[in-house]
């Protein structure tokens, strides 16, 4: 069975996030950074406007689940909210997928535990 006919890949409460799943729920910081990176301001600017207005009942949902233990419509949506926190700055500071007058991102490696 799709992930449409079992209601979408979210929490039934986070519908309006559907879109954003195929671009912005990524399992690692490596491929959230290069997503980040490789997007447009436009596309960045509207994912982080659409998931600014969750972020707060996005907390409270997760809050309620052991991060070892999350099921997958949460893991997803957690993965939606790292995707957030990347691409935040963007926004917020540098005004620009990557940041500026720093070394190029080629040349750091993103290690995960």
């Amino acid at each position: 069975m799709s992930r449409t006919e079992q209601g979408g890949a979210l929490p039934g409460n986070f519908n309006e996030l559907e879109p954003f799943v195929a671009a912005w729920s990524l399992a690692t910081e490596r491929e959230r950074n290069g997503n980040r990176r490789a997007s447009s301001m436009q596309e960045i600017r509207l994912f982080y406007d659409a998931m600014l207005r969750h972020m707060t009942a996005i907390a409270e949902h997760l809050n309620g689940f052991s991060l070892h233990e999350l099921p997958e419509k949460e893991r997803c949506l957690l993965n939606l909210a790292f995707s957030f926190m990347e691409i935040a700055p963007a926004i917020e500071v540098y005004f620009s997928p990557d940041v500026p007058e720093a070394i190029e991102a080629e040349r750091l490696t993103i290690l995960t535990p």
